[in-house]
């Protein structure tokens, strides 16, 4: 089913589609950054005077296609598509106070707030053009991840057309993945970590840096586009014995990939409202060896 809406969602025109953000905070500025700057941009693209400075800047730097409504209703009534970019504190108030139409497909970015709520808030909208989506800001580059439920084929192609749509099911499949969007913090401090120890070989800030974040970017080229068995083939791929595989051997001896797993559940913990597994978890050290 999952690869039927996939089908369906290369064939949608977002170039003849009118978008509007309500809300122009870092997310919905990125998501605008990225679809004004496609080879084929939307037909137009409204965004929210709530930040005004913001609205602005965009508005500057693609004048053919951004434009500042009046209000957050303007907004609505000029999309065909709308995405709401607002704090959660605050969506119940500003969503419901909204007038849709039956014809309009809302996109919601906000983390928190479940469909079944969405739905009520955004009614008349028929309940399958109400969508969750989870973006990151490399969409204003054309390389973010997307996880978005249900799969909507507008949906879809949007997030595709800055970067790739992963669509789910239902909100719990959506809630298991959304742990693994907190990995970028990881990601960054693993990178750092790597910076450091090369800097404690004598090797200059700037060139350190700069290899780390070539070579990291590098090594994700082959796993971009990832099948089930993508990742078990890379590692197993590595020649025994080799640089590679012992560093793989040694992390896992010094429990990094399970302690990799137990954050990942207790995030889902978190996400899902519940207390986090208890486990007795023992701290990794090293020291140098004593010389018999």
């Amino acid at each position: 089913l999952l690869l039927l809406h996939l089908h369906v969602a290369m064939q949608v025109d977002i170039s003849a589609t009118r978008l509007g953000f309500v809300g122009c905070g870092t997310m919905s500025s990125a998501m605008v950054r990225g679809l004004s700057s496609l080879d084929v941009p939307p037909a137009s693209i409204v965004v929210s005077p709530r930040n005004a400075e913001k609205a602005k800047v965009l508005q500057s730097e693609f004048p053919n296609t951004v434009s500042i409504a009046t209000d957050n209703q303007d907004v609505v009534d000029r999309s065909d598509v709308v995405f709401v970019g607002v704090l959660p504190r605050v969506t119940e108030e500003i969503v419901s106070g909204l007038c849709f139409q039956a014809r309009h497909i809302v996109v919601s970015l906000v983390s928190t707030a479940p469909l079944e709520q969405l739905r009520a808030w955004c009614a008349p909208v028929a309940p399958e053009s109400v969508v969750r989506a989870i973006p990151l800001p490399p969409v204003a580059c054309h390389k973010g991840a997307t996880i978005t439920t249900p799969p909507h084929p507008m949906s879809i192609a949007v997030f595709n057309a800055l970067g790739t749509a992963v669509p789910v099911e239902n909100e719990a499949q959506m809630k298991k993945m959304l742990p693994v969007t907190a990995l970028m913090g990881q990601f960054y401090a693993q990178q750092r970590a790597t910076q450091q120890w090369l800097e404690q070989q004598g090797i200059e800030a700037s060139v350190a840096a700069r290899y780390v974040g070539a070579i990291f970017h590098s090594i994700s080229y082959d796993s971009a586009v990832a099948t089930e068995v993508t990742f078990h083939e890379l590692v197993a791929e590595q020649t025994p014995g080799g640089l590679n595989e012992q560093v793989v051997r040694e992390l896992t001896e010094a429990g990094a990939y399970a302690a990799l797993n137990d954050s990942l559940d207790g995030c889902l913990a978190r996400v899902e409202g519940r207390s986090a597994p208890n486990r007795r978890k023992r701290p990794y050290t090293s020291a140098d060896a004593a010389v018999p």
